[in-house]
């Protein structure tokens, strides 16, 4: 059995998935917001790829899951510790000792999911590295490679907003705000 958490926005939306992180429910996902609360659901944001580059090599410390039943990259294997308390947070052990703690937050009464990192202790060299790997989907559908889907941005600053389809909700990513998506219905 895997283990799963959720966190809810209070408005119909939530961010869910497994600890190890790979997807393995089309419900999973990082961003899944209520356009018309509590109804009109639609996956924003199915997950993220994140990696942390230091002099040695790339390390993954995300997982996506892929059928049969194959994992990749190898994030999942980096997970130390994992706790519920006060919402989602991991502990990554990096080969070389690095470790680094990502939390995830859905703020109550917003569409949004806030996601940080942190080094436990201070590494030189250690650059992050985020991609969303966006959809705009119904939440009881899967997406398929399709040539409607848009995948420019509009930048504005440190924040890069998507809309995948014409009519349908946006994402947002803010760097500053260190925010993974925020679902705008309009």
């Amino acid at each position: 059995m895997i283990a799963e958490w959720l966190e809810a926005d209070g408005l119909g939306g939530f961010s869910s998935g497994t600890v190890g992180g790979a997807r393995t429910r089309r419900y999973h996902a990082l961003l899944l917001c209520a356009t018309t609360p509590p109804t009109g659901r639609f996956v924003l944001v199915n997950g993220m790829e994140v990696w942390a580059e230091k002099p040695a090599g790339s390390f993954a410390l995300s997982a996506q899951h892929y059928l049969p039943d194959v994992r990749h990259p190898d994030g999942h294997s980096r997970v130390t510790s994992f706790s519920t308390e006060p919402w989602p947070n991991w502990t990554f052990r990096l080969e070389d000792g690095t470790q680094i703690e990502q939390a995830l937050c859905v703020p109550r009464g917003e569409p949004s999911v806030i996601v940080t990192w942190r080094l436990v202790e201070h590494r030189d060299g250690v650059v992050l590295s985020v991609r969303p790997l966006l959809s705009g989907r119904d939440y009881h559908s899967l997406h398929h490679e399709n040539s409607a889907f848009r995948f420019d941005a509009a930048i504005d600053g440190q924040c890069a907003t998507w809309r995948p389809y014409d009519g349908g909700p946006s994402s947002q990513e803010r760097g500053d705000a260190r925010r993974l998506g925020r679902a705008d219905s309009t």
